[in-house]
């Protein structure tokens, strides 16, 4: 019984340890050189456009198959797809 109990302290103190350490991990950046805060705003506005130039081309490569799908399914099966407002 002992025995269990130990087992489950230590397993609550290990997790603790793991929130710890990734509670630091996310935590703010220390402060450092004079140069350091530019370099990363820099680099923080090099990185959103990177991932603003990846969601634009997600967003064109979503359309054009769309579009193909559409064109497969009116032209080549025959399908009609039409739209009709609700009165």
């Amino acid at each position: 019984m002992l025995l269990g109990f130990q087992d489950l302290v230590e397993g609550a103190l290990r997790g603790a340890d793991v929130a710890r350490r990734w509670m630091a991990f996310w935590g703010p950046i220390p402060t450092g050189p004079a140069l350091l805060g530019p370099f990363v705003a820099v680099l923080s506005v090099l990185t959103l456009a990177l991932v603003t130039g990846v969601a634009v081309g997600s967003l064109a490569t979503l359309i054009v198959a769309l579009l193909v799908l559409y064109v497969l399914l009116t032209e080549v099966f025959g399908v009609s797809i039409e739209f009709s407002p609700a009165e």
